[in-house]
């Protein structure tokens, strides 16, 4: 997947940071382990960043050889890296990775520059997903979740992006899906919203498809008591097709598996 924005997404999608502020201790969770080169480590600099969870260890490399080594000692389930790291080329390492049966079983993101040349050596690199430079980085949280959490849900639940033109000074906020289907979603949220709205969404799929299009608020449930959420029904409006025949493949995958 190549992941690229439009302003309006990227600027959108900045707010989705404060979504994963904070430590958050999940009890009875297996520890994820990220790998991470030097030079992206260095783009989380905020203390209460995704990776602050309790639930993740992060480990890093200064070189691709040591990224090597690290993942064959570890064997983490995420690696973060840019395309050129130092040493060997990125894409001998992750030939050696994605065909050797215990290092393959790891999500790769690949960071790099938005050039032909760049796009054509990382699908040799055969990651996940891939981010230009300059790094978007709430979405580069988000997409790391996403990649990090593999239960399936018949429910699908992802960190969503909403902006509502007009209203909240136009500041895109932090929401939650709670299921989807290829004609729109029900959507968890603390801010009240209005039946009629218009908005913008953004948000990954579980096979790591971003979506983003426009929606209208179609039913209001609110909170039965102080410090509930409000339960907000969106159905889309303006959606990329080939986005919509994604949805309905992962709501048809999901119902098989609950089934």
């Amino acid at each position: 997947m190549w992941a690229t924005v439009s302003n309006a997404e990227a600027r959108l999608a900045r707010t989705m940071n404060q979504t994963f502020s904070g430590k958050i201790i999940r009890a009875g969770l297996p520890i994820k382990k990220v790998l991470l080169t030097n030079d992206i480590k260095k783009l989380f600099t905020d203390q209460g960043n995704f990776l602050d969870r309790s639930d993740i260890k992060v480990f890093t490399a200064a070189t691709n050889a040591q990224l090597l080594k690290v993942h064959r000692e570890k064997k983490v389930d995420l690696i973060v890296t840019q395309l050129e790291a130092p040493g060997i080329k990125s894409e001998k390492v992750f030939e050696i990775i994605r065909e050797n049966e215990e290092l393959r079983k790891v999500s790769v993101i690949i960071i790099c520059n938005d050039t032909l040349a760049h796009r054509e050596r990382c699908k040799l690199c055969r990651p996940n997903a891939v981010f230009s430079i300059p790094v978007d980085l709430p979405l580069l949280f988000i997409k790391m979740q996403q990649l990090l959490d593999i239960a399936p849900r018949r429910d699908y639940r992802a960190a969503l992006a909403v902006a509502i033109q007009g209203k909240f000074k136009d500041r895109p906020l932090p929401f939650w899906t709670e299921n989807i289907s290829a004609s729109g979603m029900l959507i968890k949220a603390q801010e009240p919203l209005s039946k009629g709205d218009g908005v913008f969404f953004s948000f990954f799929l579980p096979d790591g498809t971003h979506v983003s299009g426009y929606g209208e608020i179609t039913r209001v449930n609110r909170p039965g008591s102080e410090g509930d959420a409000y339960l907000d029904g969106i159905k889309f409006t303006n959606i990329d097709p080939g986005t919509r025949l994604a949805i309905e493949a992962v709501v048809k995958k999901e119902k098989r598996t609950s089934s």
